[in-house]
């Protein structure tokens, strides 16, 4: 028991001094055990992939053309549609939309297109018009992909 504790105290010592809140990092720490995914997990790995398609479909549309990307996002962020999918999306870390933090959300969705590891999700939505295509010949895994699909609002 000795050398158990030993080899956990650093961990215990940063939790107890961090300003976090147990029950979310016991769920996070639950949440990353193989084979257990939870609401949570799904929610958030989800997230990115979902906005990414959404800014992207925005951008695409010719309604939008000439409209700096900020803009765009900030009408979004403002919208019915975003506050809907950002409650349903961040219900299980029990957080809300609220006005009051429509700069926060503009600023942490440009922070998320621009981030790096975004760039192959933004080049996929590109090809297909925003959409996430599944099944035979989506293209999802493989090296080349090549559309002859039509964008919704019928340009290629």
């Amino acid at each position: 028991m000795g050398k158990d504790k030993d080899k956990w105290d650093k961990v215990i010592k940063y939790l107890r001094s961090s300003k976090r809140d147990p029950d979310k990092t016991l769920k996070l720490l639950q949440g990353n055990q193989k084979g257990k995914e939870t609401n949570y997990d799904i929610n958030r790995s989800s997230y990115a992939l979902n906005i990414i398609a959404v800014i992207t479909q925005k951008i695409l549309d010719p309604k939008n053309k000439g409209k700096t990307r900020a803009h765009i996002i900030r009408t979004w962020v403002k919208s019915d549609d975003f506050r809907d999918f950002y409650n349903l999306m961040r219900h299980e870390e029990k957080l809300k939309w609220s006005k009051d933090k429509v700069e926060t959300y503009v600023k942490q969705i440009n922070d998320l297109w621009t981030k790096p590891n975004q760039q192959h999700w933004k080049k996929y939505f590109e090809m297909t018009g925003g959409r996430l295509l599944i099944g035979r010949g989506s293209g999802i895994g493989k090296n080349k992909w090549i559309s002859n699909k039509v964008a919704p609002w019928g340009k290629k």
